[in-house]
């Protein structure tokens, strides 16, 4: 599996593509002024979009969703149920208080129809989202009501990113989005964030995810979640 990350230039957002053996990519929260790079990518690796994932509905994660959609007309657009509300009118970034800027620096929010992730991905060991790709999803309320976290086990090749990827076929990794960074965790002060259901979610991490797991966030370095545990002051 390839894993690539594209740091949008507004705000630092991590947008990932991972492409799969059989050339199928997920892309995961197309940042503003990521569009292009992405196409780039699956050019370069011969991959056909297969769907899209959204971390939350924060404008910063998903401003070129609607272009990177176009790719591949046909490819759903995953985001949890609890965030489906940033996409009603007037859009994401009216409602986080950002949209003048983001229009200014990347053009105006293109509505884009979105769908919750399948139920099989919430239970079990989770299920298929791609073909070849298995993740399973954690809900992480707190930074915004539809966070989620996105684990997998597989093998990576991040092309020299130095995403953390160390060869074994079954690297324990999470896509945390804005849950929690190298060394921090994802802002309550922001309109429908909430600080005690964060606290809450991370208590729930702190018992229930594997200390070897590979942190994919949405902003910042990787990092591990045994790194987090040890360093994080949030998580002591």
């Amino acid at each position: 599996m390839d894993v690539l990350r594209i740091v949008s230039p507004i705000y630092g957002e991590n947008c990932y593509v991972l492409v799969t053996a059989n050339k199928s990519a997920l892309v995961i929260d197309p940042g503003a002024k990521t569009a292009t790079r992405i196409k780039e990518l699956l050019t370069q690796l011969n991959a056909e979009l297969a769907a899209i994932l959204l971390t939350h509905g924060h404008a910063d994660h998903l401003w070129n969703t609607a272009q990177v959609a176009a790719c591949n007309p046909e490819a759903p657009v995953y985001l949890a149920k609890p965030d489906h509300f940033w996409m009603d009118a007037p859009g994401p970034g009216v409602q986080l208080g950002v949209n003048n800027y983001f229009t200014e620096m990347d053009g105006a929010w293109e509505p884009v129809t979105v769908q919750a992730p399948p139920d099989a991905l919430f239970a079990g060991g989770g299920a298929q989202i791609i073909p070849d790709l298995m993740l399973r999803a954690l809900p992480a309320p707190g930074h915004s009501p539809g966070c989620t976290m996105f684990f997998g086990a597989d093998k990576g090749e991040d092309h020299g990113q130095g995403l953390g990827f160390d060869g074994r076929d079954d690297q324990a990794f999470c896509f945390s989005g804005d849950v929690v960074f190298k060394g921090s965790i994802g802002r309550t002060d922001l309109p429908h964030s909430d600080a005690e259901v964060m606290t809450e979610t991370l208590r729930t991490l702190k018992i229930s995810v594997n200390p070897d797991t590979l942190l994919l966030p949405g902003h910042g370095e990787t990092t591990t979640w045994a790194a987090e545990l040890a360093n994080n002051p949030f998580l002591r």
